[in-house]
């Protein structure tokens, strides 16, 4: 099927740049990326360096200190501090154990490694990605907050070789729909926001970022969970291999 479409391709000349968005829509981590699973993750690896702690109450935790930065960096993008998060989360239990920021530095650091253990391609996706580079100027804008490990698994799948640029949040201090990032991409890539398209599969980071600075956006919506925000997007796909018809189409 993919190769079919990607057989029937025809380049749409009114862009020259796609900006891909990376976990969720080329690279997959359903272990690590399961909604509530962080917990669990942190829970574990606490366990595992002898640390006994109630499961409910740590999540309890982590979700107060979470919604608290939200609150306080949704007005800026700034990047999330996840350090301090766990370390509000591990107060907020009570937690008594001496040097406490060591053990925060444990298990961040631990909880890291899972990442290049558990992301992979889609089986699409390399396919895909080369076929574009034929004919467009491709980027990677991505919001992750740790950029040597974004890099371990980029460097994994040659995504340097791949993509002309690549933008991590964690690198930059910010995250998307923060315009820094695009505008980062672009420079980089010598293009515009007319010329160029956002593909990913967060409403607010890869489709309402990039339509209010004049960019045009495909949003991925697998499951059909974001139906009521289709109308943001300029089209919807369900799957990555269906990026090429709607590149074809999306102008027509």
């Amino acid at each position: 099927m993919f190769n079919q479409i990607c057989v029937n391709i025809q380049v749409n000349f009114l862009i020259d740049t796609i900006l891909l968005d990376c976990w969720g829509t080329i690279i997959q981590a359903p272990h690590l990326m399961k909604q509530g699973i962080v917990t669990t993750h942190f829970h574990k690896i606490l366990a595992d360096q002898g640390h006994k702690v109630e499961y409910n109450a740590f999540r309890a935790a982590y979700k107060r200190s979470a919604k608290a930065q939200n609150i306080l960096a949704n007005n800026t993008w700034e990047e999330f501090d996840h350090e301090k998060r766990l370390l509000e989360t591990l107060k907020g239990i009570n937690f008594k154990e001496a040097k406490l920021s060591n053990i925060v530095k444990e298990l961040w650091k631990e909880y890291l490694t899972l990442w290049p253990i558990h992301s992979k391609p889609y089986k699409e996706t390399m396919p895909l990605l080369n076929m574009l580079k034929e004919s467009y100027k491709i980027g990677l804008v991505t919001n992750f907050v740790d950029g040597p490990t974004a890099r371990k698994v980029f460097d994994r799948y040659q995504f340097e070789r791949i993509f002309d640029v690549i933008v991590i949040s964690g690198e930059v201090g910010y995250r998307k729909p923060k315009r820094l990032l695009f505008d980062l991409a672009l420079s980089k890539l010598h293009s515009t926001v007319e010329k160029s398209i956002m593909v990913g599969d967060t409403v607010i980071a890869d489709v309402i970022g990039p339509k209010e600075i004049g960019m045009n956006a495909i949003l991925l919506d697998e499951d059909g969970s974001k139906v009521k925000s289709h109308y943001l997007a300029d089209t919807v796909i369900s799957n990555i291999w269906e990026l090429p018809n709607a590149l074809k189409h999306i102008y027509q």
